[in-house]
């Protein structure tokens, strides 16, 4: 039989390997392209991304709140994902340089920019 306090210390360490191993897979995942813009905890991340003529830029909604993706403009290529689930993509080719300052529609205060060289 064993004492006391090993089988204490036992369940204390089988108890921190589960918590631990719990924490790591909850973390949500992160953008694995150089051309994604994450949507998550209401921010657009990164915030501002600079690409050449003719690069796809693809917006991913990891949050459960649906977003959008919009920039309304007059003179250069306006864009609009409609509303983004969770999980759901848009893409948007940009064939015009300038600066693509956008939004989400549904929620003041989340704001992008995509700047094209």
């Amino acid at each position: 039989m064993r004492p006391p306090t090993l089988t204490i210390v036992a369940a204390i360490s089988a108890l921190w390997a589960c918590s631990s191993a719990s924490t790591q897979a909850a973390k949500p995942p992160v953008a694995a392209p150089a051309n994604e813009v994450v949507i998550l905890d209401y921010k657009f991340k990164p915030v501002t991304m600079t690409v050449a003529v003719g690069t796809t830029v693809t917006w991913f909604n990891q949050d459960i709140a649906p977003h959008t993706a919009t920039h309304r403009s007059f003179g250069d290529e306006a864009f609009d994902s409609g509303s983004l689930g969770h999980l759901k993509t848009y893409v948007h080719t940009f064939g015009t340089a300038g600066r693509y300052d956008y939004i989400c529609i549904f929620h003041q205060g989340m704001a992008g920019t995509i700047v094209v060289q």
